[in-house]
């Protein structure tokens, strides 16, 4: 599931219950609206992308 904190704006994905950011570590977590998991699932596909390209160079 996706959620987003309220304080920092956080974005994250976990398994199970949560109680708190990891990033700021505050208690005011929701579920995220589908927006936001869009963002959250787009910033991590450029994330991955820019990884493989990393991987090629060095090999």
């Amino acid at each position: 599931m996706t959620y987003a904190c309220e304080d920092c704006g956080f974005l994250f994905c976990r398994v199970g219950a949560v109680k708190e950011c990891p990033s700021c570590e505050k208690p005011h977590i929701r579920p995220a609206t589908e927006e936001e998991t869009g963002r959250l699932e787009k910033l991590l596909e450029q994330g991955k992308t820019s990884l493989e390209i990393k991987e090629e160079q060095t090999l």
